[in-house]
């Protein structure tokens, strides 16, 4: 049966993620603008109650909401009792930071937003539906004890209900002492960040930037500074898969091309390896079945173990994975196929999980189709595609793997699954969500 020998994706993906175990460590970063986008290695409880006390969602007046029934001489207050005015005495101003102190029977207390709750008031009323409407403005002091309790001596306020816990932010009501705020794989976003301050953490343990060497093989591959012979081509590989390892949260510190000459490989991996002192490398092309598959030649000489998996993918199915044998350790070593869109989907699909890169969103949606496509029946494929604003996604280019155009111009790889020859209009397929595509 054609394709009988290739093992499955989620097989290979498991190797590589073991094969990057003993490389792969952690780090502890400050919670700030540089932790944006590292990747949390372990969990993380908040230490301490988020809001920390009972506080005021609004500038106004701290109150009893039994002091306020007794003042209307009414069960409640509120729209339907029409909004009665009352006049109460007022005790001294709480700022945010100061101490809550108390609340004396049958007073009122003004509030500052993110003040705390005396004790003995239960609701705050807003300034705005005082008489003056709003606070004058105060004289910041270094002492709370020295700023003025209030000009005026009593109050008159219009509340439009007396219901208690009215705008009042409860203690631990965004989050509890103990509670996982930070999961192990999820990401370090600006929003994540700001909630781990809030609940008392000053950094936290991230996965380290493994460092890369990325090498493009094939002596038709002409790098930047150079001009392509005939018949050649521009390095599109050590670019992409550069930005894609670089995405997934690696440090590439070296980018590289060389010939189909096996010992130079070796000698030029060697070489960068002990020089920017990586842990992982990444090489494109060179282990299909040519006559001229660099890596492979490699591995069969010394100083190199690898295996040559044909892994049930399209694009993407001859893949390298092994170690470049030095004399004090060995280096991890990810070889993906020559083509430019499977160099970078093998990245995707097989580098980003062994980096511990968190998963993309994964949906299923309908396809559509101008006419029926044909799919290898005993390859997983994946195709390049463009979301719509309808819901469905939309396949874009062909399946060939050297069309990078259709590739730069997708914002999602449709699935289609082994077993499935014949991909048809209005079809539900799992989809894969991926940065980029046309605005």
């Amino acid at each position: 049966m054609a394709g009988a020998e290739r093992i499955p994706l989620t097989d290979h993906v498991a190797d590589a993620i073991a094969l990057l175990a003993d490389v792969r460590h952690g780090e502890v970063v400050p919670l700030d603008g540089e932790a944006v986008g590292r990747v949390a290695r372990g969990d993380d409880r908040a230490r301490v109650d988020v809001p920390g006390v009972d506080n005021s969602q609004m500038d106004g007046y701290a109150l009893a909401s039994a002091d306020l029934r007794a003042a209307l001489g009414t069960a409640g207050s509120g729209p339907a009792s029409g909004a009665q005015p009352l006049t109460l005495p007022l005790g001294p101003t709480i700022a945010a930071g100061d101490a809550p102190g108390t609340l004396a029977a049958g007073t009122a207390r003004p509030i500052m937003t993110g003040a705390p709750i005396p004790d003995g008031a239960d609701l705050v009323i807003p300034v705005e539906e005082s008489d003056a409407g709003r606070f004058a403005p105060a004289v910041v002091t270094d002492s709370a004890a020295a700023r003025p309790a209030t000009a005026e001596p009593t109050v008159s306020l219009t509340p439009l209900s007396g219901e208690p816990g009215r705008f009042v932010r409860r203690r631990g009501s965004d989050t509890l002492r103990g509670d996982t705020v930070l999961r192990a794989g999820q990401v370090l976003t600006p929003a994540r960040i700001a909630h781990l301050a809030a609940c008392g953490l000053g950094d936290v343990e991230v996965e380290a930037r493994l460092r890369v060497i990325v090498l493009s093989t094939g002596s038709e591959v002409a790098g930047p500074d150079a001009a392509p012979v005939d018949g050649g081509v521009f390095d599109a590989n050590g670019p992409g898969l550069a930005a894609a390892l670089r995405a997934a949260g690696a440090d590439v510190v070296a980018r590289a091309t060389v010939p189909d000459d096996a010992a130079a490989l070796v000698d030029q991996l060697r070489g960068l390896v002990a020089e920017h002192d990586a842990d992982l490398v990444v090489t494109s092309g060179g282990v299909s079945a040519g006559a001229f598959e660099v890596v492979r030649h490699a591995a069969a000489g010394t100083g190199v173990t690898m295996a040559f998996p044909k892994v049930a993918l399209q694009p993407g199915g001859p893949q390298g994975i092994g170690t470049l044998d030095l004399p004090d350790r060995r280096v991890p070593w990810l070889a993906f196929p020559g083509n430019p869109v499977s160099a970078l989907i093998s990245c995707e699909l097989i580098a980003r999980p062994a980096l511990g890169a968190p998963p993309r969103t994964r949906l299923r949606l309908p396809v559509q189709l101008e006419a029926d496509e044909p799919s290898p029946p005993a390859l997983e494929q994946y195709r390049r595609a463009r979301l719509l604003p309808s819901g469905r996604v939309r396949l874009i280019g062909g399946a060939s793997s050297h069309l990078i155009g259709s590739f730069a111009a997708a914002d999602a790889l449709v699935i289609v699954p082994a077993g499935i020859d014949i991909v048809r209009d209005g079809d539900t397929l799992e989809t894969l969500l991926i940065p980029g595509g046309e605005s």
